[in-house]
Order: C-alpha cells, then structure tokens, then sequence
C-alpha cells in the first residue's frame, strides 16, 4: 500500500529533536511470578499514567515497545526548549513512578525501577511501515536507546548534546566514565541529572540551536583559568580574570565553557552572573542589582513589599540570626538601597540620612561580607559580561572586593570586556589576571572540530571557510549555519560547486554576512528586528510595538489604525520568527505580554541592525521608545527613557527624565552619576530656552 507525500500530515524532513527513551526494569521478572491479567494491567494502568506526563510536557509517544516508551520533543513540531522539556519530564516520570509504587496496592510493584535516556540532535522524520507511522530515525535516536540501557535503575542519563542545551537548569553530575555504545567509534560523555537547580546560576533566554556548535581552539585559556581557579581556592582570598577581546572571539562563550567545566567537576560551588548593557551604562549598581535578584529569585513585576520580604529572608538565611556587629537586617537595607529595595523608616537608613557616601562605603563593606559568607559555604564565582558598559557604581563595587582583607574568602570574579574597558581603566591590569583572546588559527581542522555536521565536507571546503572567518568564531558559525541552511552540505556536490556557491554567495565580512541575515528575513519579522535594535540588546514587546506604531516603510505599518489583536498578531509572530531564525531569544518562562523581555544573540547584530535604520526615521523611534518607557513605574525604565526622549528631539522631557533619573541615582548612593545627570538636564533645558529665545 503506498500514499502520496501530500496525504501525509508531516513532511519527511532532517530536523533537530530530543528523544527520550523509559525502560521499566524488573517488568519480566514480575510477569513470571503473577498470571498475564495482572500484570498486563498493571503496564497498562502504569503507562496511562506515564503518558500523561510526557504529552503534558509537550512530547510525542513516538511509540511503545513491551515496557519501554519511546518520546520525541522537536518532531514533528518544535519549540525553544524541547531539550528542557525533556528533560523536566523525565524527572516528573521519576517522580510519578514513585508515588505509584507508594500509593498502589498491586503486588510486586515495589520491586519495579524505572530508567531513562536522553539525546538530543538531528533526526530524520517521516513515514515508514505499511501503516505508514510517523516517527523519528537516526544515530540520535540510537543513542538516545543506549543511554537507556547505560542508565541504573532509578536514574536519568543524558547526552552531552542534551547537557549543553539545557546546562544552567538542573542539578548533573558527569557520568564517572565515557560510554562506550555499540554502534559508536568514539565513546560518549553521558550526565546524571539529579534535579531542578534551587537556583539559577544565569539569566536565561530561550534559543533554538540548528547546528551542534563546539567550542575550539581555547584549550589554553581554559586550563589557564582552572589554574587560576585552583590557587585561589588555596590562597582563600579574592580573584579576578578578566578575559578581553574584540567583538565576536568567543568572550562569553568562554566564560560559559569555564564555568560549565565548574559545574561538572566542583558540584558544591556557587556561580552568580550578570550581563552590563550599552543601555543601562547610566543605571546605578546595575549588573549587581541583577546579580541579587536572579540569585534570590526576585522579580521586578513583584510588588515592593514582596521583594523587600523575600530579599530580607534570603539575606537571613545567609547570615544567620546571631548577634554581631551587624545584623541582617541591616545588611538587607543596607545593601537593598544600592539597588533600590528601600525599607521606609529604617533606622540604618535613617543614620546616614546626611552622608550618602558613608551609606555606601557600609554597603560595600556589608555586600564584602555576604559574600565572603557565601563563599564560606562553598566556593563562590561570579560571572560579569561585557564590562565594558557597567556603571562606575558597580565597578567600585567589584574593585572594593579586592581590597586586602584579613578573613578568607574564596571568591573567584570572571570578567568578560572588549579591549576598549583596559584601555580606559588601567587600574584593572594590577588587579586582574588578564587573559586576551585572539583571533583562532585559519585551519581547515578548526571548522572540522567546531561543527561535526560539516566533517564529511572536502578539506578544501573547510579551508575556505576557515579563511572566510579569518579566526572569528561567530563569523564562523554564521557561516556554517548559513552553508546547513542551503542543505549543499549534503547534496553530493563536487568541492568546486561548493566553493563556488561560497565564493559567489557568502560575505565577505561578518558585518555583510549579519545584514544579509536581516535582509533574508520576511519583510515584518526584518521591521521587527530593527525597530527592537533602537530599544537596546535587550527589549521588550511594548517598546517595539511602540516604535512599530511610528514606523513608515518598515513593512509593519504603521499600525495606528489598527486593532490591538491584530498588532499582536503582527508582532508576535515576527518575534517567532526572529526566534526561529536565532537572531533573538525571549527570556526564559515570560509569557507573552508587553513587558515581555528579548535579548539580541549578539550586541554585534544589535549594532548592524541599528545601522540599517535610515539617519531620518531614528529620531521618531527613538522618542516612541522613550515615552513607552517612561510610562512605567520601573526606575530603570525611568533612566533608560532619558536617552531615547533626547535622541528624539523631546529635549524638556529628556531634562526631566535626567532629573528623575538622578534623583534615583542620588538615592542610591550614586553622586557621580547623579551629578552628570543633572549636568545633561541642564544642557538640554539651556538648548529649549535658547530655541525659544531664537523664535
């Protein structure tokens, strides 16, 4: 019997998934001692229960065999995390099983154990079988089975592919040895997932990864920082790294590598990390205000007493209740007014009412000794991005840690900036370990080891693109994204072709190569991206709804006229779009809404995208932005507003958004931002009087 392809619901296609395999162990020792209706009903009673939980995560039973299941996130529809659905529903399998073998009276159940494996990777989907039944096949699939059969009973294991999408997330332990799996020439690392994590180590975004992506050529900078690491934990005192390089070299994904390798090898460790952004330079105590919220898991839509009652009772848990020379809740106000949790009529508040400057030199000496406590649970790294944009506030901050102290604090600081930050902070150099990134050797071996999609091509074909990237890895992965993309990785053509196609249809700087991205973009996801480049790296669907309203020739508008369902529609879809095209992640757990948060995958495409935007129509945009943001009662939207109303001409709007914004700066402690901002204020208001003076 044979159909044709289009009765088919599903295409037959290469697609990316997680497939997970549950083997219930025991289930033929049990049938030999009890009669066939019983125990049939007993898989059956116990896979309706099971099932339930993989569909309820979003997962395909791709199909049943004896007392396994096999499940498939990905295929035949995909979403930004099916790698932690997956895995979030083998935890829930374990749990479920569990509870049944409490709860059931049926007889031997108690000697059940269930175990699961996990991969992730490519696939291909289709049909097969006279009943012509959709499922999934490939060596992704195989190995997905025998990380099954690796598992002990009671266990999750999963692939490294599966860890790197959803490291950060749950509590794993790496598997004692590599797995040698039938099938395989080379053995696989395989991790015991132990849960969720308590806490995020990361702010996290949603990404859709098409291409398997390994860090290379960085060897060196790793076991440099391993070094590093370990004589800091020796010597007990403060460290910083501080790894530069220009834009596109592989800064963050180092730090990220690092403190993977962390992770997996230190399990009792405390990582906190934080990002500076080019828009929230202005911002006091940013990246640490982010630091503390993501470790307490604070929210900014929470209200005030919410967040000052949860920051407090995270602060006590830390540091205890016994009498001292402060007590906690002094450190909660304390260091709560350097990110704007205020206490009112704190009696700590209320003592340095007329010397802001003393209030912060204590906070700094408190926030010191919280983390010195932190560290004296277990070792502590915090991770700060792109440094190159972080407040002064902030960086004194991180600078007063390495102050000579007498008490042990095993604290390890990782710090990611372009050149430019030493450049203008020198001082940075006597205090860190400065480890410098390069540009990575122009080898065909290099894109080969990098992307094990793109091994089978002929060694000149990798040449090629190893030159094309000129040692930028993210011009590297564009590339090679952009060579999967046109599927002639696989389409048996001859070397020449290939190099043809590379040759006449790939940029030649990674500048191009990202608006040649934007530009294959459909025309309202393309809009959508640019007007999001005017908010910042980071946005939100209000601010480019906003902007999107304003827009003329954009492909979105404008959208004055129309309903807000429709614009949503609009919008939202674009987003996905960007998604898919992995240019733009949502972050992690925000449903969709105004406040909505997205992150650029690179401030680069940011940049570019910007770039695009005709000098004429920014001023507009920008002061869309501006008025969306200073709408909000968030007071780093009220700072992040000034900019944009001044970039759009509203100069006495932007004097008082500079107002406010240093009165809230002046709260905080922060009297050299404050003083710059009221300076601005003042310029521009100057700049109105003298317009009307001119009229």
């Amino acid at each position: 019997m044979s159909m044709q392809s289009n009765a088919y619901p599903f295409p037959e296609e290469r697609r990316l998934a997680t497939v997970l395999f549950a083997d219930v162990q025991g289930f033929t020792a049990l049938s030999e001692k009890h009669d066939f209706e019983t125990t049939s009903d007993l898989i059956k009673e116990l896979w309706l229960r099971l099932d339930t939980i993989i569909d309820n995560y979003q997962g395909y039973i791709d199909k049943h065999i004896g007392d396994a299941v096999m499940a498939v996130w990905g295929a035949p529809y995909a979403s930004e995390n099916d790698a932690e659905q997956a895995v979030m529903a083998a935890l829930a399998l374990q749990e479920s099983f569990r509870e049944y073998q409490e709860n059931t009276d049926r007889l031997g159940v108690g000697e059940l154990k269930l175990r699961i494996g996990i991969n992730s990777g490519p696939v291909l989907s289709g049909y097969v079988g006279i009943r012509s039944e959709y499922t999934v096949m490939g060596d992704t699939v195989n190995v997905a089975n025998r990380l099954e059969h690796a598992a002990e009973p009671g266990t999750i294991l999963i692939s490294e592919n599966t860890f790197r999408l959803v490291r950060g997330i749950f509590q794993v332990r790496r598997f004692a040895n590599p797995l040698h799996l039938r099938g395989r020439t080379e053995p696989v690392q395989a991790f015991i997932v132990d849960g969720l994590m308590p806490q995020p180590s990361r702010m996290r975004y949603r990404s859709v990864d098409s291409l398997e992506t390994l860090m290379v050529g960085r060897e060196a900078e790793l076991e440099r920082m391993n070094e590093i690491y370990k004589e800091a934990i020796q010597a007990d005192q403060p460290t910083l790294i501080l790894v530069t390089g220009e834009a596109g070299l592989g800064k963050s994904r180092l730090l990220m590598e690092f403190t993977n390798f962390l992770e997996l090898n230190q399990s009792d460790l405390t990582i906190m990390s934080a990002r500076a952004l080019a828009q929230t330079a202005q911002i006091p105590f940013y990246f640490w205000k982010a630091l503390w919220y993501l470790r307490f898991g604070l929210s900014e839509t929470d209200p005030e007493e919410v967040t000052r009652e949860r920051f407090l009772r995270e602060i006590q848990r830390i540091w205890g209740f016994q009498l001292g020379p402060a007590s906690s809740v002094e450190v909660a106000h304390l260091i709560g007014s350097l990110i704007g949790i205020i206490y009112p009529d704190s009696p700590y508040l209320a003592a340095f009412e007329n010397d802001a400057e003393g209030r912060v030199n204590r906070a700094f000496e408190l926030t010191k000794e919280l983390l010195r406590r932190v560290s004296a649970l277990r070792p502590t790294v915090l991770v700060i991005d792109d440094l190159q944009w972080a407040d002064s506030g902030s960086l004194a901050l991180m600078s007063y840690l390495f102050e000579p102290g007498e008490l042990p604090m095993q604290l390890l600081v990782l710090g990611g900036a372009r050149p430019e930050f030493i450049r203008q902070h020198l001082r940075w150099v006597n205090i860190a370990y400065v480890i410098e990134l390069e540009p990575l050797p122009v080898e065909a071996g290099i894109v080969a080891e990098a992307y094990p999609d793109l091994r089978a091509l002929p060694e000149e074909v990798l040449a090629e693109l190893a030159l094309r990237a000129d040692g930028n890895p993210y011009f590297m992965e564009e590339l090679a994204k952009s060579l999967v993309k046109s599927g002639m990785h696989q389409a048996g053509l001859s070397s020449g072709e290939i190099l043809e196609h590379l040759r006449t249809h790939m940029p030649e700087s990674l500048r191009v190569m990202l608006q040649a991205r934007l530009d294959s973009l459909p025309r309202e996801a393309r809009a959508v991206a640019l007007l999001a480049s005017v908010v910042g790296r980071v946005f939100w669907v209000g601010a480019v709804i906003a902007a999107a309203r304003v827009a003329e020739g954009m492909g979105t508008g404008p959208l004055v006229s129309m309903p807000e369902p429709v614009i949503d529609r609009i919008i939202q879809d674009a987003l996905r779009q960007l998604v898919r095209a992995e240019l733009a992640f949502p972050r992690a757990n925000s449903p969709y809404s105004q406040e909505q948060e997205y992150i650029f995958k690179h401030s680069l495409l940011r940049e570019v995208a910007y770039s695009m935007i005709p000098h004429k129509n920014r001023s507009r945009y920008h002061l869309a932005v501006g008025l969306w943001l200073a709408e909000h009662d968030n007071p780093e939207f009220k700072i992040m507003s000034a900019e944009h109303l001044e970039w759009g001409g509203a100069y006495l709007d932007a004097a008082r958004s500079y107002e406010a914004a240093a009165e809230i700066s002046q709260m905080r402690g922060a009297a050299q931002e404050a003083e710059a901002l009221v300076q601005r204020a003042r310029l521009l208001r100057a700049k109105v009087a003298e317009g009307k003076t001119a009229g």
